[in-house]
């Protein structure tokens, strides 16, 4: 409204001056445009580049406080109290594993503890998990080679209920025929389904290559085994390795170590300490040049690859300088391996390289998987790379990398219960020290270029190694011929085609050009 009577009153001024024979006032002066200032050009518009702060020299991070004690009847405790959060990590290790099986009941313990969570002499399957649920806790019972687990994650306000669930599950096991029954159908339903994975296919043949008659070759149960098993063979396993001073209890949280004390007597009471064979396994066997092993498999696409050799017991002084070579040449996206195959060669999504952990002698491997017709390319790649690693220094900046990347990656490692209580579960697995994960980023800084060198050269062999590659053989086994005689098996495991001529296991074909960036 008042904009419309202050328009009224300027055009009445307009009209008595017209009447009065005045000339109209001059029109206002139009105010100055600010015009916009020019368009900067795309390289004065990007901010200038500024390299991110140094990194802080890496320092030791203290592991928590480890209480330990061991109960009359021989069960080692080991507790960590951890107060940030209400929660509580209990693990229980059993240290007997596959390595145990019987000769003719090869997969044994795998069943032993699969069957654990199918019932106690008090609650059934159903129970156990409806128990679980109640107290919003997580259950997983699982073994390898050398030791069968129970771990469980709780409420530490729980705490004594889920320990005595975990002491059921272990000292008091069903074992009954029905369940038996339902776990042998998934179990070979499992074992056709896995049979027809070609990673599992040339993990299984690797480690039977690399271990002959030693029980770490065996990686997997048979259906043959599992409809051979009955309740008295778990029952026997059982009775001869579950007991107290055959056990590691591990229990990291909310909760100190003389309330850890006093639950564990309460919930392993009647818990008996029994003598435990010791069973003397045969030595591995020891490499004598290349073994190469094609797994035919027709309708494959690609070839899944796989080169190593028998390295070092996680025990070893050498794990670690080892432990930093292997991340130069594959331990990670940013490795020699993956930055060539993937990066720079574009043939495959990712290729790695690992140090196995075990109590004896574990592997070293090399793997990767490519398309069939890049397999030739694939593997002069990873033997130029093995070589490399294996007789030249690491160049500092690369060496530095390695060795950052493992320490700034151990924090992440013991961030949670549950975690810290694996790596206390190492100490007492592989017989390491209270203090060894204290000083452990110390000892990976330490690493220089010699050292890791001596590490890759002794237990990094391609010359020696067992070369493994699960694709189709009409269209691959030439190329695996330049690095031995080429022994060719079926899905099974079952010899198709032996060797037919004595091709050198070091033929001179092996000896690749190393890749681009090779120092020289």
């Amino acid at each position: 409204m008042a904009r419309l009577t202050k328009t009224a009153g300027a055009a009445a001024a307009l009209c008595l001056l017209a009447a009065c024979g005045g000339a109209p006032p001059p029109p206002p002066a139009p105010l100055p445009v600010e015009l916009p200032p020019p368009a900067a050009s795309p390289e004065q518009a990007k901010p200038a580049k500024q390299s991110p702060p140094p990194s802080a020299a890496p320092r030791d991070i203290r592991f928590p406080k480890i209480e330990r004690s061991v109960t009359t009847q021989g069960l080692e405790i080991n507790s960590v109290q951890l107060t940030q959060l209400p929660t509580v990590s209990i693990k229980l290790v059993i240290r007997s594993g596959s390595a145990a099986d019987p000769g003719n009941r090869i997969g044994l313990a795998h069943l032993v503890s699969r069957m654990l969570k199918e019932g106690t002499k008090k609650l059934s399957s159903a129970q156990i998990a409806e128990k679980v649920d109640f107290l919003g806790a997580r259950l997983s019972v699982h073994n390898d080679e050398e030791n069968i687990y129970i771990n469980m994650r709780a409420l530490s306000e729980h705490f004594d209920e889920a320990l005595r669930l975990v002491s059921d599950l272990a000292v008091r096991p069903r074992f009954s025929k029905g369940e038996l029954a339902k776990l042998r159908k998934r179990e070979i339903d499992r074992l056709a389904l896995q049979n027809e994975n070609p990673n599992f296919l040339v993990f299984r043949e690797f480690f039977k290559h690399l271990y002959g008659d030693h029980p770490y070759a065996n990686v997997d149960t048979s259906e043959k085994v599992v409809k051979l098993v009955r309740e008295a063979d778990l029952k026997k396993f059982h009775g001869q390795h579950f007991v107290p001073n055959n056990a590691v209890l591990v229990v990291v949280g909310s909760v100190d170590a003389e309330t850890v004390k006093g639950s564990v007597d309460k919930a392993f009471r009647g818990w008996r300490k029994k003598k435990v064979k010791q069973t003397e396994y045969p030595a591995p066997p020891k490499p004598a040049g290349r073994q190469v092993l094609l797994i035919d498999r027709p309708e494959s696409v690609q070839s899944v690859i796989f080169v190593g050799n028998l390295a070092l017991p996680r025990k070893d002084d050498n794990y670690i300088p080892l432990l930093v070579a292997n991340q130069v040449l594959g331990g990670s996206a940013t490795s020699r391996l993956f930055m060539d195959l993937r990066e720079k060669q574009s043939l495959t999504y990712g290729a790695y390289s690992r140090v196995y952990e075990s109590v004896g002698i574990a592997p070293f491997r090399a793997y990767s998987a490519v398309r069939n017709e890049v397999t030739d390319q694939a593997m002069t790649a990873f033997m130029a790379h093995l070589d490399r690693i294996a007789t030249e220094p690491t160049p500092a900046a690369e060496l530095e990398a390695a060795r950052r990347f493992l320490v700034d990656q151990f924090p992440l490692r013991i961030d949670t219960a549950s975690k810290i209580a694996g790596l206390v579960s190492d100490l007492r697995i592989y017989g390491l020290p209270d203090d060894y994960w204290d000083s452990f980023a110390s000892k990976i800084s330490k690493v220089d270029a010699d050292s890791a060198l001596a590490a890759a050269k002794r237990y990094i062999r391609k010359d020696d190694s067992v070369i493994v590659v699960v694709g189709k053989a009409a269209a691959v086994k030439e190329a695996l011929a330049k690095y031995g005689p080429v022994t060719v098996v079926d899905t099974k495991g079952e010899v198709v085609v032996q060797p037919t001529a004595e091709t050198p296991t070091k033929p001179a074909a092996a000896k690749q050009a190393a890749p681009a960036g090779k120092a020289k």
